[in-house]
């Protein structure tokens, strides 16, 4: 896996900045690349918008990256379900009553009932 391979597999993480929707699906190109530092255009699979992105990795990621053999990218566990909305709704619901800090919050043993 090359590490461009690696930065679209990984954009599915990170959130465009104009629409907030997830990067997956989106278009990198490499403006340059000195050392390891990545200057990367980079354009939004649902809105379109093209920004800038400067990428620093640390010192050797970039050859443990290149040097990771497809049969491992394989085996990866399987993707979660989309968060649907009646679960947004939900924690909408639970958020809008409750009462208490964000380590109240994390804290709280089970979120999803009661």
């Amino acid at each position: 896996m090359n590490i461009i391979e690696f930065i679209r597999d990984r954009a599915r993480f990170y959130n465009c900045p104009v629409c907030g929707r997830s990067l997956k699906g989106c278009d990198i190109q490499v403006l340059s690349h000195e050392e390891e530092r990545f200057h990367l255009q980079v354009t939004c699979a649902q809105c379109q918008v093209t920004f800038i992105v400067v990428l620093a990795i640390a010192g050797g990621a970039v050859e443990e990256v290149e040097s990771v053999t497809p049969e491992l990218v394989g085996e990866r566990a399987p993707e979660a379900e989309p968060i649907s909305v009646d679960e947004i709704l939900d924690l909408h619901l639970y958020l809008k009553s409750f009462q208490g800090t964000l380590i109240d919050l994390i804290q709280h043993p089970d979120h999803s009932r009661g």
